[in-house]
């Protein structure tokens, strides 16, 4: 839809309708792209662990916070203090990630944990993703923390949850910013014009649609590529299968 009349669009209006969560650990190989952050489907790093469900009222709930302004001695001048963002999520499952998470911690040979009173003091990147009504997506990547677990009261026959929040952190990964965002917008939404060679690589520009099939990316032509991919190189398909440039034209698989 566009815009009406009067300048209201209500294609534009998020109305969350599920989502999903992970987290992996701070490393340059857990980076999801920037051209590939908006890409369908969205390919999570192998060591990314998923959060499971949330409650049906407990999805994420992003804050903002900034410190006092620096006023100066001329009046009519200020400088806006150091901020902080946060997202809340109330986790459902009480799944070994959601666990290793909150704990700090993986139970023993006994399937046992030795809790502790603190929070644990772990640094991860963070994957926060809505899909909303009409099939917009917000894809959030970041660096986070735990910095609060609030869990449930137990009531008879209610889900128990966890809330969870977790505050980002500004990082060199992420060039600085507390996390990268992509959306609200349709995943894959951009014809492919270009490739990156990786482990996945990613269609260019960002969001731009995987081809469906491997004779789908081959009528697309070399997408600018002129060499061979290196060993274990490829791109991920609209059908799951996988396809690298052998020097002379797209193959099957990833390259040997």
């Amino acid at each position: 839809m566009t815009a009406d009349s009067q300048g209201n669009d209500l294609a534009s209006v998020g109305v969350p309708i599920t989502g999903m969560g992970a987290f992996a650990p701070v490393d340059i190989a857990n980076v999801i792209d920037k051209a590939a952050l908006g890409a369908s489907p969205l390919v999570l790093p192998a060591a990314a662990r998923r959060l499971g469900l949330y409650k049906v009222d407990g999805g994420p709930a992003p804050s903002r916070e900034t410190g006092d302004a620096i006023e100066f001695f001329q009046k009519g001048y200020t400088l806006a203090g150091e901020g902080t963002r946060a997202v809340v999520i109330n986790l459902a499952e009480q799944n070994a990630a959601v666990m290793a998470l909150t704990e700090g911690a993986e139970p023993d040979e006994n399937g046992v944990i030795e809790v502790s009173s603190s929070l644990p003091g772990n640094r991860f990147i963070l994957y926060v993703v809505t899909r909303y009504r009409g099939g917009l997506e917000k894809r959030q990547i970041g660096v986070a923390s735990v910095t609060a677990v609030e869990p449930d009261q137990q009531t008879r026959g209610e889900v128990e949850g966890i809330a969870v929040t977790f505050t980002w952190q500004e990082d060199e990964l992420f060039n600085g910013a507390p996390f990268w965002q992509w959306g609200p917008a349709i995943p894959g939404s951009v014809p492919a014009t270009g490739v990156t060679a990786g482990t996945p690589g990613s269609f260019t520009p960002a969001g731009a649609a995987a081809p469906a099939t491997l004779a789908a990316l081959q009528a697309l032509g070399a997408l600018g590529e002129t060499t061979a991919w290196t060993t274990g190189q490829y791109v991920v398909l609209g059908d799951a299968s996988q396809a690298h440039w052998d020097g002379d034209s797209w193959a099957a698989g990833a390259a040997a």
